[in-house]
């Protein structure tokens, strides 16, 4: 037991940052749900779509042209909504669409970073561009790569899995510029892909890569229950776990957690934890999937403002029956339900 205590006495001192931001986003949760009794709780990181467009056609994504589309605005009023932004969070993640498809996403990134002084900048991409666009690794935090096949098949050009080989001499290019432990691979489940996603589950244990993982969604909006009838995903979803416990692997989430996301287990979402903000600076609430939009940081000066004009228009964060299983989304459930849990396994990891 002391062992125990010891070890999560070091994790904290040694991710103080972390612990305090934390601590300090936690109390107010608890203020904001006890006292003024609203589950809109503070912000936590934001999420900026850099763009719509993508180079490639995945059929599980939700965010791309022309299904989705928002202005994206020049260089210098982007950066004013990473200032307004930064009002509210320290940590930025940056996706599309894929968002290395801007000309400008170099000077965004560093934007981001050195002038607006977010303390973490994470992209999220599919990697086919990583060399075309290197002066981004030197503002980086992390780099989350989505990847849902290893295996190089060419037979559509506009799947991830054409880009294979283009992708993983990107991902060694990244490990070179990039602080140990930055680089994450997520993987979107479907049947289809289980031996896939064993295969990069291996290629990050080879190459220290954390590995992510959440199911495809029907619709982008809810979980396709037929999952859990096939005996494959099950037992894919108990190796995780396993591979979890046992610190076998490096992956994202507690066991907990993973089995809450991956099982389709209820939850409680709390959406405004990790705001969705669209390239014109448009702000979502309660959430991107709903598409209401509570309004505009440019307009508004901040995502708080913004956030206490949606809650105006459409009342407090509704109690969804069909949730999406999509990971912040979870997240957001055991950072605010089963907060010392998630940070004591946490810190521990560290």
């Amino acid at each position: 037991m002391a062992s125990a205590r010891n070890r999560l006495i070091e994790g904290m001192l040694a991710h103080y940052p972390f612990v305090l931001k934390n601590f300090r986003t936690y109390l107010s949760n608890i203020y904001r749900r006890k006292i003024l009794g609203t589950n809109v709780v503070a912000p936590y990181s934001a999420i900026f779509y850099a763009t719509h467009k993508c180079n490639l056609d995945c059929t599980y994504c939700t965010q791309k042209n022309p299904e989705v589309f928002s202005e994206e605005l020049d260089t210098e009023r982007t950066i004013e909504i990473f200032r307004r932004i930064r009002k509210d969070v320290d940590t930025l993640l940056i996706t599309g669409g894929e968002c290395l498809m801007r000309k400008d996403i170099e000077e965004l990134v560093r934007a981001a970073k050195r002038d607006c002084g977010f303390r973490s900048v994470v992209m999220v991409t599919n990697g086919v561009l990583l060399d075309k666009r290197q002066p981004i690794f030197e503002h980086l935090n992390g780099l989350i790569v989505s990847l849902d096949a290893i295996t190089h098949d060419p037979s559509e050009p506009m799947s991830k899995s054409a880009q294979i080989p283009k992708v993983l001499d990107n991902l060694m290019l990244a490990k070179s510029k990039l602080p140990p432990g930055a680089i994450t691979l997520s993987c979107v489940l479907e049947l289809w892909n289980l031996d896939e996603a064993e295969r990069i589950l291996e290629f990050c244990r080879q190459h220290d890569f954390q590995f992510s993982v959440q199911s495809a969604q029907n619709n982008g909006k809810h979980p396709n229950f037929t999952y859990l009838k096939d005996a494959r995903y099950q037992a894919f979803v108990d190796k995780l776990i396993d591979m979890r416990k046992s610190g076998a692997a490096r992956i994202n989430g507690t066991p907990k957690l993973l089995n809450t996301l991956l099982r389709f287990e209820e939850f409680k979402c709390y959406p405004t934890m990790f705001p969705r903000v669209y390239p014109n600076g448009d702000v979502f609430y309660p959430c991107e999937v709903l598409r209401k939009i509570a309004g505009n940081v440019l307009e508004d000066g901040s995502i708080s403002k913004a956030f206490k004009r949606g809650k105006k228009l459409y009342g407090e964060t509704p109690a969804c029956k069909n949730n999406c299983f999509l990971f912040g989304n979870v997240l957001s459930s055991y950072y605010v339900e089963d907060f010392w849990g998630l940070a004591g396994d946490t810190v521990r990891r560290g």
